[in-house]
């Protein structure tokens, strides 16, 4: 069979069906007609199995949203839909392995749209380590992956693929590597994708970090062709986490750039308000315990108790944390007066390390004791109250 003849048939006719489309009169019915038309081609098995195709919002867990997506490829067998309706869904981004943006005419206001799109996706994932059981009892770990962003469009708009290069580098001057797209393509006109030297493309998210420059091929009308293959490369070569649901109930914060949970439970012993930790103060014990490392759960515990509770699993204890400690306060166990109890409530001696919170900041623990927290390092969470919490 001549694969190329296959796909040059495929292409003629949603060329064909583009045309058709273009006697619609109204533009929201001919926008969803055309993705429509890539949609029924991607799905038609041409995609591994455990994907499937949606449309509309992708959440993250930091109580950002992106924006309108025309296509969502999405891992259907261990992801979910948050909101699921014919029209439009809306997806976490633990399970989204790509999007398409779909568009009719790529002129330059609609591609640099697209990019913004692509944009507002990559940006929603968490920095954090994802763990997978491997035989012999190994775990792996890796970081969560980020959605591939690719762009599709029908026909030019009086412009050039030549031009959208130009396009693309002057907003990538302005954009991280980490948001740039991995593919564009433009039907019987050609494909643009990164280099990171001479004839060495970069299409994945690991490659574009590396990536020089863009270019462009002009594979005509072999360009479905070459657009697909990535599309498959792309989402084959994506190692996606597991849905952690749980958090979306008490979402996290992006504090500057650490994502950060557990900081904002803070009361005072008077009053309904509740408070949470600020970000100079968040950045303060982050840099504090990378520049001295980590310690294993168990070595925490010892440090605050000076033994092991009892029913802690091995893997727990082997867990590495992070403890912010400047002044060098002790444990229990070595302050002489030990732990009082008034009223049933539990006092810690003065200098000792306890009571300890702890937060977590992209995936990484660290405890602190809360006499480090001052009211400074403090700010109001608005329409709180620590009556609900």
């Amino acid at each position: 069979m001549d694969t190329k003849a296959v796909f040059r048939a495929i292409s003629e006719q949603m060329r064909k069906d583009f045309d058709i489309s273009a006697q619609i009169s109204h533009s929201g019915s001919k926008g969803l007609y055309r993705e429509d038309a890539l949609r029924k081609f991607l799905s038609e098995r041409r995609l591994p199995g455990r994907f499937g195709i949606g449309k509309g919002e992708i959440v993250g867990p930091a109580r950002n949203v992106s924006r309108e997506c025309d296509l969502i490829i999405y891992d259907q067998l261990d992801g979910l839909s948050l909101i699921y309706k014919e029209a439009t869904q809306v997806y976490p981004i633990e399970c989204v392995a790509g999007i398409v943006e779909v568009k009719s005419t790529l002129n330059k206001t609609k591609f640099l749209e697209a990019l913004e799109n692509i944009k507002s996706v990559k940006c929603l994932t968490p920095r954090e380590a994802v763990s997978k059981p491997m035989a012999g009892g190994f775990t792996l770990s890796y970081g969560r992956p980020r959605p591939f962003g690719a762009v599709f469009g029908y026909r030019l708009g009086g412009n050039s693929v030549d031009s959208l290069v130009a396009n693309l580098e002057e907003w990538e001057r302005d954009n991280p590597k980490e948001c740039w797209p991995n593919v564009i393509a433009v039907l019987g006109e050609g494909v643009i994708h990164h280099y990171k030297r001479e004839f060495c493309p970069a299409y994945s998210n690991e490659d574009l970090l590396q990536a020089k420059y863009p270019g462009s091929l002009r594979y005509m009308e072999d360009t479905l062709f070459k657009f697909y293959a990535a599309v498959i490369d792309l989402c084959t070569s994506t190692q996606l986490g597991p849905v952690v649901l749980s958090r979306y109930f008490e979402p996290a914060e992006q504090l500057g750039n650490y994502l950060v949970y557990g900081h904002d439970r803070f009361r005072m012993r008077a009053g309904d308000e509740v408070y949470k930790l600020t970000e100079a103060f968040v950045a303060k014990v982050v840099v504090y315990c990378r520049e001295h490392g980590s310690l294993s759960q168990e070595e925490l515990l010892m440090r605050r108790f000076g033994q092991i509770p009892d029913g802690l699993e091995a893997d727990e204890l082997k867990r590495r944390v992070f403890l912010y400690n400047p002044e060098g306060l002790k444990g229990v166990h070595e302050v002489a007066e030990g732990v009082t109890m008034k009223d049933g409530v539990a006092y810690a001696p003065e200098g000792s390390m306890e009571p300890c919170h702890y937060i977590v900041v992209d995936g990484e623990v660290y405890y602190l004791p809360v006499v480090y927290v001052s009211d400074h390092d403090l700010e109001v969470v608005p329409e709180a109250k620590a009556s609900n919490l």
